[in-house]
């Protein structure tokens, strides 16, 4: 029996395309000729076609696709940094293809990657923090990070990870050295080999520091062929680089070998931090995760602090003013997406934030979390919901994406009171209605 497919009457409608496989023939009698073929030279039988992959088993597959042709966001204006400008908000823009490039290098957040690689391409809508963050980096580039380093706290679902991409995007375009770290939990939850350094007694962690050398390769190339050594660098097994080099060749020494990874990029580091040629901003994400325990364990299975890691300790150092570039901002972000990885109390009563599990007198804390927490980190709090305006310009590019079928008036009032404002919840919230639209 065929089977029975319905279409939505949508021009986004999903089809289901099914392929079952038919009856088997009959087998003929083989013939003695055949019988005689044996090991090697017999030949196999092909297998029926269809999707059960099986000679006995029968299946249906079922595929999905889009019978409309897939959204065109050509007409939308690039976000180059001319649009970080208050008469832009709540205008939909898209990533030059160069700078998307170069955030996928870095490594996109799961969520933020999946929203930014389909539906018509990479995508977002510039909002009153949006140029906030670039007015900020605007008026840091010129002096040291010391007194530029921010923190973007709101509520889940708030747009803190995407206006972090905005900003990163924005320094990209306008001649800074960037690096982006948007999964700092990578660094703490023992993913990683780690091995103890008696010398900087910290576990170095020669990983992550390799993973951050290449992906600083990959995405400012350019710029660090132009930096140049001002004294002559040692590093481990008697391997110098000398001065006068490019600070490439650094980077590339200690990307390819595991053996002076952690030590060649705290290297780089110093060069970045006294140059002034570029100005440099180191950006992370899911920051929280420095603030408290990690799952690290030492030898006689104690836990490991953020603080004693060699790549968490190297953030915090910035993160704490303890060490800053010349020219140059520290932007980071709290996450609340994982609710196994929330902030300490530390973190929470260092920076005054709000939580709904008390801090008494009673809550132990950890006095270097909470000291680097309390270290004049300047809190950027994103509220829950948007503006009417930047609503207007989200629904607008869901529209264009497909995920706001007929874009009427009635169904972004909806959206928009039913997610009370919030983003994350109004995106969904429209994909919900396509689906049911198209199922």
């Amino acid at each position: 029996m065929r089977p029975i497919v319905r279409f939505a009457p949508t021009r986004l409608s999903r089809g289901l395309k099914t392929s079952a496989p038919a009856l088997a023939p009959k087998k003929a009698a083989s013939s003695p000729a055949s019988k005689g073929r044996q090991g090697f030279n017999q030949k196999k039988k092909e297998s029926p076609s269809g999707g059960g992959g099986g000679s006995s088993n029968t299946s249906i597959s079922l595929r999905y696709s889009m019978s409309g042709d897939p959204p065109d966001l050509s007409d939308l204006p690039r976000l180059q940094p001319d649009k970080y400008r208050s008469e832009h908000v709540g205008k939909p823009t898209t990533f030059s293809k160069g700078s998307f490039e170069k955030l996928k290098a870095f490594g996109l957040p799961r969520k933020v990657e999946k929203e930014l690689s389909t539906s018509g391409g990479p995508a977002s809508v510039v909002r009153e923090a949006t140029v906030d963050l670039a007015e900020r980096l605007d008026s840091a580039k010129s002096g040291s990070s010391k007194k530029a380093r921010y923190v973007l706290t709101g509520e889940r679902g708030s747009g803190k990870s995407m206006l972090m991409l905005q900003s990163v995007s924005y320094a990209l375009e306008s001649g800074w050295v960037v690096l982006y770290n948007p999964k700092a939990t990578e660094w703490t939850n023992s993913s990683t080999h780690y091995i103890y350094d008696p010398t900087s007694q910290t576990f170095a962690q020669w990983q992550s520091a390799q993973q951050l050398l290449s992906t600083l390769l990959a995405t400012n190339k350019d710029k660090l062929d132009a930096v140049k050594l001002s004294s002559t660098v040692e590093l481990a097994q008697g391997k110098t680089v000398e001065s006068g080099s490019s600070l490439s060749a650094l980077v590339q020494i200690g990307a390819k070998d595991d053996r002076m990874a952690v030590k060649a990029l705290d290297a780089v580091m110093s060069v970045l931090e006294k140059q002034t040629q570029y100005p440099v901003l180191w950006a992370l994400d899911e920051a929280q995760t420095l603030f408290t325990t990690s799952k690290y364990r030492a030898p006689d299975y104690t836990p490991i602090e953020p603080y004693h890691l060699s790549t968490p300790r190297l953030a915090l150092d910035f993160i704490a003013g303890r060490r800053a570039f010349s020219r140059g901002t520290i932007l980071t972000s709290l996450s609340l997406s994982d609710p196994t990885n929330l902030p300490s109390p530390s973190l929470i009563t260092g920076l005054s934030l709000p939580s709904t599990s008390p801090v008494t007198p009673y809550t132990p804390l950890d006095p270097y979390h909470f000291e680097h927490a309390s270290s004049g980190l300047q809190k950027i709090e994103i509220p829950f919901g948007v503006t009417s305006q930047e609503a207007v310009g989200i629904f607008d590019l869901c529209a264009k994406k497909g995920w706001a079928p007929g874009g009427t008036d009635e169904l972004f009032m909806e959206s928009f009171t039913a997610s009370a404002g919030n983003p994350r919840e109004m995106v969904r919230g429209l994909g919900r209605t396509v689906l049911a639209l198209t199922a």
